[in-house]
């Protein structure tokens, strides 16, 4: 069952609110997560858009640019999906969010905005929240979605790839790419590149074992980490930037 989701101070036209001062990673960036890497061209693509009664066209997608993207961009803020400030520009960011509506809605994962896709994010409905009070991070896997709770309240639902269920042996190192579930605690971050044995995590912060919450260039629609919480480099760098999710933080990881 959805829940309408309320609307929160921190968040404005424009975008979320800035917070504490941005926090610069140290050092050389690797290749991202290396379960898998695709490169996405965000450069301008003919798009076919057609009569909409949403503040937006139907048919926008990565390429799409001008003022319709930026009505698209303020409506999946006001839905509590992140993609930093509105720009006009539909890129890889944006994307995300798309991937985030449709996943919560239990619709074909295409990053593209049909009807269906308009309607949700027009409903500004979101999945029912295990905390109903104080701070936490909540990672859905059956629906791919990280949401980030603050004083029991959703503040912001982003886009996830998990555990992609598959075996694997890499570098001396062997087992089965699943996220486990249950109640954490945020114990150890990197504020640069982490590379281990499975290649580079970015900016992680890590709540069980070799699990986290990082950034990655790669973030597919559908589980295929080794058995962390994928976002985002934008994500994480905001996530970073804010200090939304510190050491301590709780975790909560579910079905």
């Amino acid at each position: 069952m959805l829940r309408r989701a309320r609307w929160i101070a921190l968040f404005t036209l424009t975008g979320l609110v800035t917070l504490p001062a941005a926090v610069t990673p140290a050092g050389a960036s690797p290749t991202g997560d290396p379960s898998t890497t695709t490169t996405v061209t965000s450069t301008t693509v003919p798009v076919t858009t057609t009569t909409s009664p949403y503040p937006f066209p139907l048919g926008l997608r990565i390429g799409s640019k001008g003022p319709a993207v930026t009505a698209l961009q303020r409506a999946l803020i006001r839905g509590t999906y992140w993609l930093g400030s509105p720009n006009g520009v539909f890129g890889t960011t944006t994307e995300q969010a798309v991937f985030a509506v449709q996943k919560v809605n239990n619709l074909p994962r295409t990053g593209r905005v049909d009807a269906a896709t308009a309607r949700a994010i027009m409903s500004l409905m979101h999945l029912p929240l295990h905390t109903t009070s104080g701070n936490a991070v909540e990672i859905s896997l059956s629906h791919q979605v990280v949401m980030i709770i603050r004083d029991g309240q959703l503040l912001v639902t982003l886009n996830t790839s998990t555990g992609g269920g598959y075996s694997y042996s890499e570098n001396g190192v062997s087992g089965v790419a699943v996220t486990p579930t249950g109640l954490f605690h945020v114990y150890y971050q990197v504020n640069k590149w982490d590379v281990g044995p499975l290649g580079g995590l970015y900016r992680p912060k890590y709540f069980t074992g070799g699990v986290a919450l990082h950034g990655a260039y790669d973030v597919p629609p559908y589980p295929a980490s080794h058995g962390c919480a994928r976002l985002s480099i934008a994500a994480m760098d905001w996530i970073w930037r804010t200090g939304i999710v510190p050491v301590g933080a709780t975790v909560k990881v579910y079905k």
